[in-house]
């Protein structure tokens, strides 16, 4: 396929730190209508969409760790001046929407980022290219569990884990209107898909393992449970985005049935340790 994407120049001097983040490849983005613009930085990679005036896709990779750090959870957000002027939605949050209130949900997590990678690396995350409309309930529920979990729980259990996240959008999606008159649209769901390889050798295509997760912008503090799972290609389908397109035809076909929890137990989840998040409007 076409990939309508382009690295930001600013970001080409890093641009190698996306092996790290991306496992097989960054996500290819097949909407020609929609051009993407790829930032990397110190803990992660994202790609940024100018039409959305948010990120379609975001990748980091968390690894078992005997020790981290834990700085406290910076107090502002930034606009980020990688990308174009009239692209900049400002930091205030989201506000309502028809009653129902949206937090600056973080695609790649300040707690991941934190605890991986340091403090430089943390106050990129908070940079608004990393930045979309998220149900504040689900924000500060479920979404943060699963995000906690991930370095917590699946990382220890698999020893490293590559993540990549993104919005889902409908086909009319409501718009969050900024103070500088950009309209936002509102995605109905998010997607999460984790990958690691399932056995030596490593490096081998054939033995990756993922699971493939879409939760709606309403789940709030639910339980995190099978009804979650979703498979690549139905992913692939609502976003328009190419995910591992490294991997050759066949090796990408084996991940259809690959997306069980067998290998990555939902239970780990709910018995992951969880630290608090303030409200973050």
């Amino acid at each position: 396929m076409t990939d309508h994407s382009t690295v930001l120049e600013v970001s080409a001097p890093i641009a190698h730190f996306m092996e790290f983040f991306c496992s097989h490849g960054a996500p290819a983005n097949g909407d020609a209508a929609r051009p993407v613009s790829i930032i990397v930085n110190h803990g992660y990679a994202l790609g940024f969409s100018p039409a959305r005036l948010q990120p379609v896709w975001a990748a980091y990779q968390v690894s078992a760790a005997k020790r981290d750090v834990d700085y406290e959870r910076p107090e502002f957000f930034l606009d980020d001046p990688r990308i174009p002027p009239d692209c900049r939605i400002g930091t205030g949050g989201f506000g309502k929407l028809d009653g129902t209130s949206y937090d600056r949900g973080h695609l790649v997590p300040n707690f991941a980022i934190n605890t991986q990678f340091g403090r430089v690396a943390q106050f990129e995350t908070f940079f608004m290219s990393n930045i979309f409309p998220q149900h504040a309930s689900t924000n500060r529920g479920a979404w943060q569990r699963l995000e906690q979990a991930i370095v917590r729980a699946y990382a220890p259990l698999r020893k490293q884990v590559w993540a990549m996240a993104g919005p889902i959008f409908g086909d009319d999606p409501p718009m969050v209107v900024r103070r500088n008159g950009l309209k936002i649209p509102v995605p109905e769901a998010t997607f999460l898909i984790l990958a690691d390889p399932e056995r030596y050798p490593f490096d081998e295509a054939g033995n990756l393992s993922i699971l493939a997760l879409r939760m709606p912008q309403d789940w709030g503090n639910k339980a995190l449970g099978d009804d979650l799972i979703t498979t690549l290609p139905d992913i692939e389908r609502a976003t328009g985005l190419t995910f591992f397109p490294r991997l050759s035809a066949r090796d990408k076909a084996k991940l259809v049935n690959q997306t069980s929890p067998m290998m990555w137990p939902l239970e780990a989840i709910a018995e992951a340790p969880r630290d608090p998040q303030p409200p973050q409007g």
